[in-house]
């Protein structure tokens, strides 16, 4: 039997970039925040780290040498020069990695990575910037904006993904409050004026007692479910991912600040955030869901 020659155009190549559209748009969001982070490390460094690279900082402001909280910073301290190097090749392995994943998984990978870094990077211009809480939701609305725009350029399924977003960012602000709850002293259920919060707007609320705080957090829930539904779309859509991105970062905090679990924790509960966010913004839309006729009504509303 003769043996059967495949044309060249037909044999499967070792790397395939996928054409997705939305991977290829949020892979260059992802490395925007990698950027930014790894600008900040250098930017941030004390002057004599240029001359003595084993006094170099991490973004809590501690050094990289300092066993609380131990963090990824193995190349900074043999100076500036290794540290590009590698963070050169990091970058570029990561860009190419979702690049050529399936969908679902290129964009749990990238979501992983951006809140990951978004989270160093908020730390920096907190703490090194001395920007505290107003850095961080400047730089969460900032990151919502660019996500946003770039994940829903083209408006198909983008409502019904709005519908599930808004619970998504429902549960990053309970994740949030719940460890705030958690975090406090054994004083402050005796005594609320022991309480420990550095968000000047909940820190009223918890000084009133827990209760006082529950009726707040449910407040501010059921204030976000109503911006989904009133707001025009794209607005809608940043907002939400800021309250995803906002419930992360504090979450996140008490983690790594108050518990001392590492920056393991932050980058477990980036990877859990990320699922939740593809699974319930990137599925596909139900038949029965396209015919509900919720997406049509919507449309209309934020025209």
């Amino acid at each position: 039997m003769k043996a059967q020659v495949l044309p060249a155009a037909s044999k499967m190549s070792f790397v395939t970039f996928h054409l997705d559209e939305v991977v290829k748009r949020l892979r260059w969001v992802m490395l925007g925040v990698m950027l930014f982070s790894f600008a900040n490390t250098l930017a941030g460094q004390p002057p004599v780290f240029w001359r003595s690279p084993e006094h170099a900082i991490r973004f809590d402001g501690l050094s990289i040498y300092n066993q609380t909280n131990t963090k990824f910073e193995f190349f900074l301290g043999h100076g500036w020069w290794p540290y590009i190097l590698t963070s050169a090749v990091y970058f570029t392995a990561a860009f190419l990695l979702v690049s050529v994943l399936p969908k679902r998984s290129a964009l749990t990978l990238t979501f992983s990575f951006i809140f990951g870094h978004f989270y160093a990077g908020a730390n920096w211009l907190a703490v090194r910037w001395h920007l505290g809480m107003q850095g961080e939701i400047m730089y969460a609305f900032v990151l919502a904006i660019m996500t946003t725009l770039m994940a829903f350029a083209v408006p198909e399924r983008a409502t019904f993904a709005l519908k599930r977003l808004r619970w998504v960012a429902v549960a990053a602000l309970l994740i949030d409050f719940a460890c705030t709850l958690i975090g406090q002293p054994h004083s402050y259920w005796h005594h609320p004026e022991t309480v420990l919060e550095a968000n000047a707007l909940s820190r009223m609320f918890l000084l009133h007692g827990w209760f006082a705080y529950a009726m707040y957090d449910a407040a501010y829930c059921l204030f976000i479910l109503w911006l989904a539904s009133a707001l025009p779309r794209t607005t809608a859509f940043i907002c939400m991912f800021a309250f995803v991105f906002g419930g992360f970062s504090g979450a996140s905090n008490w983690f790594f600040y108050e518990w001392r679990m590492g920056i393991e924790a932050p980058l477990i509960l980036a990877l859990l955030f990320s699922i939740a966010v593809v699974m319930c913004t990137f599925s596909p839309v139900s038949d029965l869901e396209k015919s509900s006729g919720f997406e049509d009504a919507q449309t209309l509303s934020s025209t």
